[in-house]
């Protein structure tokens, strides 16, 4: 009988081990499921970079940005972060040309064959100026390369910031930006991956049906989704509620329902559990900087929240892994003390494992 008992505890114990791979293809609901929790802090506080989560190596990037709003506190180096618990981080080696690396916007093309991270603009701490330069990231081979044929025609002032980002198909949509200390832009980009070097850009005969700057961005179902972005109310930055979509076949653009707290200065992501697009924390005028996460449903033009991050903030890189429904956001203005921060969060969906009952009397 003892015998039996071991064999019969030995075999429930190689079922239960290999019932992880069986339960992770379970669907997750992220809104009962899904949890924040702290990893690894990036290297040095960090503000206004560029996140991008890269699945060609399932690591996540914080691209530009700065340590603080001082002039020379500009990042020319990646910081790349792999997932873990807690995770590490690394400063790579190459470097942007030059510091102007603040507030650019991008997103992932497939240029000459290899997937890469395409960005947008920026401007250096401290600074009233920008750039109009294009450049791409390849995290694969550690390569920053500078596109001189394809610099952003929307900047041509050399003062204008783009303002909001996505990616249908292997075109980069560049909503509205910010001419500094000026006013906001309504203008509608798009950079072609696949069109030949010095023709990847196209002005959409659409445009925003108002001025805006840093817009939390994201794409569902081939459509594009502007929900808040900032106002310059001739003195400072704004929050707004207004969301947007943007159809890049029809090339129209679609007023909807007002988000219930007006937020900008953050990230828009696509969840695949229910194509929904989630804008997390930002915005400056106050109550924000907010910890909420809102949560725009498009097939039936309505809002709810999830799960607020732990920190309140703004203007911090975040990034998405849709397959395995992670989101990362890194470092920000600090809600409490206004200044840079280190904290990174990690969004994931816990899914219950329920084990079989095994009878071994």
């Amino acid at each position: 009988m003892r015998r039996l008992l071991l064999v019969t505890v030995a075999l429930s114990l190689i079922i239960v081990a290999a019932l992880p791979s069986v339960v992770s293809a379970q669907p997750c609901n992220p809104y009962n499921q899904g949890l924040w929790e702290t990893r690894a802090p990036i290297p040095g506080p960090i503000v206004r970079a560029w996140g991008q989560f890269f699945p060609g190596n399932g690591n996540f990037y914080a691209l530009g940005g700065r340590a603080s709003d001082t002039a020379g506190s500009d990042y020319l180096n990646p910081r790349e972060y792999v997932p873990g618990n807690p995770g590490t981080w690394t400063v790579k080696a190459s470097a942007f040309p030059d510091n102007q690396v603040n507030n650019m916007v991008g997103g992932i093309l497939n240029i000459g064959g290899s997937n890469v991270i395409v960005l947008v603009g920026g401007s250096a701490a401290g600074a009233t100026t920008a750039t109009a330069a294009v450049r791409t990231y390849d995290p694969m081979t550690d390569t920053i390369t500078p596109l001189p044929s394809d610099n952003w025609p929307g900047n041509v002032s050399g003062t204008n910031l783009p303002g909001g980002a996505a990616v249908v198909g292997n075109v980069l949509y560049v909503f509205g930006g910010f001419n500094i200390n000026v006013g906001m832009l309504t203008q509608i980009w798009a950079f072609d991956g696949s069109a030949p070097a010095g023709s990847r850009w196209t002005q959409k005969a659409a445009s925003l049906p108002n001025p805006r700057g840093y817009i939390p961005t994201a794409e569902v179902g081939g459509m594009i989704y502007m929900i808040g972005g900032s106002l310059w109310d001739g003195a400072t930055l704004q929050d707004t509620a207004e969301t947007v979509r943007y159809d890049p076949v029809a090339d129209t653009v679609t007023t909807l329902a007002s988000t219930p707290r007006a937020t900008a200065e953050t990230r828009a992501f696509r969840h695949p559990f229910d194509n929904t697009v989630w804008v997390i924390g930002g915005g400056r005028t106050p109550p924000n900087p907010s910890a909420q996460v809102d949560v725009y449903n498009p097939a039936t033009n309505t809002f709810t929240t999830a799960d607020p991050m732990l920190t309140a903030r703004r203007n911090f890189p975040a990034g998405f892994n849709v397959a395995l429904e992670e989101m990362w956001a890194v470092g920000g203005y600090d809600a409490a003390t206004g200044l840079p921060i280190q904290a990174n969060e990690y969004f994931h969906c816990q899914v219950p494992v329920d084990l079989m009952s095994f009878d071994v009397t």
